[in-house]
């Protein structure tokens, strides 16, 4: 029989992952974007290894999503949502001690705040993904067929990526609460 636990972050809890975010984020600044991602890629797969509660391995799964978006070559971002994925990946490396300590249960707590912020980016990439493997499950081998598949993907993916920012920008001017500015954590 399911169990149902639910919780709420105080003001204290959330100035904690505040806390933590730009800790992370003052130690990232020191290290190449390639590095953050590689320390995060670490904390994902650990988790993987382990046995997780469903709540926990479901935030992962999101963890993944963007260090996948982070490495697809499908997938450039531009400089500014760059750098907000990777202040973003920043919060799970294990370069600073309270990073170190985190459990999963807290990286997945990080993983829900920070998913929360890229929540249009995370949903702009699955959507790509998603059009590109159906594109690719349609395409034939030929030279014409990749500079299509090309074409048709830089199409897609410049689309997808000025919708994912329209949508932050929409939300960010409607967003008054303390709560939603304090965790525009990675210039969200």
């Amino acid at each position: 029989m399911p169990l149902r636990i639910s919780f709420n972050l105080g003001d204290e809890d959330l100035r904690h992952y505040e806390t933590v975010a730009q800790q992370t984020q003052a130690a990232a600044r020191q290290r190449s974007a390639e590095i953050i991602v590689a320390a995060a890629r670490q904390v994902f797969e650990e988790a993987q290894r382990a046995q997780q509660a469903e709540f926990v391995r479901e935030r992962f799964s999101r963890l993944g999503s963007m260090l996948d978006m982070a490495i697809d070559p499908d997938w450039p971002l531009g400089a500014e949502d760059s750098q907000r994925l990777i202040n973003a990946l920043a919060c799970f490396g294990n370069a600073e001690p309270t990073a170190a300590r985190a459990g999963f249960l807290d990286h997945a707590i990080m993983v829900e705040l920070v998913s929360r912020d890229l929540e249009h980016d995370l949903a702009a990439y699955r959507e790509f993904c998603k059009l590109r493997d159906a594109q690719e499950a349609r395409r034939r081998p030929g030279a014409d067929q990749d500079a299509q598949r090309d074409e048709w993907m830089k199409q897609k993916r410049s689309e997808l990526q000025q919708r994912m920012q329209e949508r932050r920008r929409r939300d960010l001017d409607k967003a008054g609460s303390s709560v939603r500015k304090l965790f525009s954590l990675f210039g969200l």
